[in-house]
């Protein structure tokens, strides 16, 4: 079986897909009985199981379950799964084992076989509805489990020898919350110290096949090719005509389940051996990563996006299943060498859906880094609340930081009016509404609204008060006040056919800044406009926007409303003012491929930045973006350390509520703490 097991992950770095591929030969499920340890590994295993008491020996389960007690914080069960026929009803057993000793194997505690290696393939999976439909036979009892396993089961299940698996819906007893609590520390070594781990995707479809093979033709086609691709370009580069059918098919594969799930992001990182299993069809993991490396970097899933998603999907700029999956391949890659923060994974995972909110801070406890981890202990006690530990958890992270980096991270990214939560904590129950402003931290080289207090300072005082935990003291100044403020925008859609009609949100967003006349020091209305559509930003959000953006709302505003100019101050560029016909950029020229791509580029950058806010104008007569729950009255602070402004509305004597980040035209780089000595 080693040697076996041996030339199966030996031949998958030249051959890592197969078509219907047959479980018993090429897929290597971990099985009952054999195992790939050496001969050192088999001793260590004997040595320690020496010392060792049989951890279930004695217990009495109880009548009406096939859970015994598990003693030591080490102990497991792994599912073996009996073989049996297509239709028949599936069989299983549960089994005892330690993690406590390294490698690539799990330790029998069980009173026949004490000390022996066990090898075991994990399992990563999508529950779907908590409707327990399907079932097996587990020691004699029935467990009822969802149908989403059943079926995955029944894929892995050989025809005649026994399959040992972990599966989380199984092998822990899911209403026994302190064993829950118990199980949780030991993921990291659940998945690490599997044989392998078989990404389960679900059932195969007509389509599923020609999705999976087109990714590994995707991973070979485009490795060397660093530029975004047009859709005109795919043949050229042997790749599917953009009508294909096999596009769709790929999207919806992305589209399943699986790749939504919060505890999906911890089992891909810890796992030694990743294999992607849909219905009959395999890859590994490192295909479909690579893959979606490449089709972010050629912007194909930009352009996947846009041809099949919903309105809110092209909006979103963190719900791109192929950036989210090579982010996740690099995590992955550098787990090992790079401490990642709690925080700022919870961050990173704010779309992920898990069943207990709970599960979203438990669920990253496998690959965060060592402080954050002993600062959490998992709990699943009804008295227990997601509030509390989102609090507790949100204090930890602030209290470790003395220079305002985190404090920014933090209050960046509150983008949500929920009460049940003090207003500075995020809620990582609500996936964001906004593209944050100034998450990452890089933007930090687009922004500094705390201008030169970062360095004079050079230390932020941010205390959690001990008898108030609800409130954190800052230090910032009030610099402006909010006078008046648009109604939110719920999409932002630019188009060049037929603007005065179809520009409804640009019509919408002229329409309330029309009667500007004059802007605050240097800038003109028109300059205040354009940048605030776009809140300074190009359209990837890590840098500042350039100035072919200011050409192109410029065309498109006189084109949709009918005016020229249409705001005070607008520029025109050279090739705007060109006779027609003699280079002259117009509407037409934007279906071209060059002012076309800035075009999508200027969409995508104000999609980013107004979809969900509001436009404001404050007292001193800035324009600006504010979050869609601001108010008339709201006023905007700068906080000693943070590079954007916040939006805060009064609650008390010397108390406020954050009500989120917002951009200001013209304070974004510390011109409203110019004249100030201290924040």
């Amino acid at each position: 079986m080693a040697d076996e097991n041996i030339r199966f992950f030996g031949n998958s770095i030249s051959s890592e897909y197969w078509r219907a591929y047959d479980v018993d030969k090429q897929f290597k499920l971990a099985s009952a009985g054999e195992h790939a340890c050496s001969e050192a590994d088999v001793d260590r295993a004997r040595t320690w199981a020496s010392t060792k008491t049989p951890a279930v020996a004695g217990s009495v389960p109880d009548a009406s379950s096939p859970y015994k007690p598990m003693a030591d914080p080490y102990d497991i069960r792994v599912l073996e799964i009996k073989p049996g026929m297509d239709g028949d009803k599936l069989q299983g057993s549960l089994h005892h084992c330690s993690l406590e000793l390294t490698g690539r194997f799990a330790v029998s505690v069980d009173q026949d076989n004490l000390g022996t290696p066990v090898s075991y393939t994990a399992l990563s999976y999508t529950w779907g509805p908590p409707v327990f439909e399907g079932a097996i036979l587990c020691d004699g009892h029935r467990k009822a489990i969802t149908t989403s396993l059943e079926a995955a089961l029944r894929a892995f299940r050989r025809k005649d020898k026994p399959v040992v698996m972990w599966i989380d819906q199984i092998c822990i007893n899911q209403e026994d919350h302190r064993e829950k609590e118990q199980q949780i520390p030991l993921m990291t070594r659940i998945y690490q110290n599997a044989t392998n781990t078989a990404i389960w995707l679900g059932e195969s479809t007509s389509d599923s096949a020609s999705a999976i093979m087109l990714l590994e033709d995707v991973r070979k086609l485009l490795q060397f090719t660093e530029r975004d691709v047009d859709p005109k370009e795919f043949e050229r580069l042997c790749l599917p005509s953009p009508d294909a059918e096999v596009w769709k098919a790929l999207w919806d594969l992305f589209s399943r389940p699986w790749f939504t799930r919060l505890w999906i992001i911890q089992e891909v990182i810890l796992s030694k051996d990743a294999w992607v299993v849909c219905g009959s069809d395999i890859t590994t993991w490192d295909v479909l990563s690579w893959a979606c490396l490449h089709l972010s970097t050629c912007g194909i899933s930009r352009w996947l996006t846009q041809k099949f998603g919903s309105n809110d999907a092209r909006m979103a700029e963190s719900r791109d299943v192929c950036q989210s999956a090579w982010h996740l391949g690099t995590l992955k890659m550098s787990f090992d060498s790079v401490s990642v923060m709690l925080f700022d994974l919870l961050v990173e995972s704010r779309e992920a859906q898990c069943y207990d909110s709970r599960d979203k801070v438990y669920g990253l406890l496998g690959v965060c880094q060592d402080s954050d981890r002993s600062a959490v202990k998992a709990s699943y006690a009804d008295t227990f609340s997601d509030v509390e530990l989102y609090r507790n958890l949100t204090a930890h992270h602030l209290s470790g930081d003395p220079t305002g980096w985190r404090l920014a991270v933090v209050f960046t990214s509150v983008d949500h009016e929920s009460p049940d939560l003090p207003s500075w904590v995020p809620d990582w129950r609500k996936a964001r509404r906004t593209a944050s402003l100034g998450y990452p931290t890089t933007t930090r080289a687009v922004y500094q609204a705390s201008g030169r207090f970062k360095t004079a300072i050079g230390k932020t005082d941010v205390v959690v008060d001990s008898q108030r935990p609800g409130e954190l003291r800052v230090r910032g100044i009030s610099v402006d006040t909010v006078v008046r403020m648009s109604d939110p925008f719920d999409a932002c859609h630019l188009t060049y056919t037929n603007p005065a009609v179809n520009n409804k949100a640009l019509l919408g967003l002229f329409g309330f800044v029309r009667q500007l006349q004059d802007y605050p020091g240097q800038d003109t209305v028109f300059s205040a406009f354009w940048n605030a559509l776009v809140a300074g930003k190009d359209e990837s959000g890590m840098a500042k926007a350039p100035s072919s953006f200011e050409e192109i709302i410029s065309l498109l505003m006189d084109a949709t409303t009918g005016l020229s100019p249409s705001l005070p101050g607008q520029t025109y560029s050279v090739r705007q003012r060109r006779p027609v016909g003699k280079g002259r950029l117009e509407l037409g020229n934007l279906a071209s491929r060059t002012p076309g791509k800035t075009f999508q580029e200027t969409e995508t950058a104000m999609a980013r930045a107004v979809t969900n806010r509001r436009l404001g104008i404050t007292s001193r007569g800035y324009l600006g973006l504010f979050p869609e729950n601001g108010k008339t009255g709201d006023d905007v602070l700068v906080l000693d350390g943070c590079h954007v402004p916040f939006l805060m509305r009064t609650a008390g004597t010397n108390r406020r509520r954050l009500v989120g980040e917002c951009y200001v035209h013209g304070i974004m780089q510390g011109e409203g703490v110019e004249n100030v000595d201290r924040l």
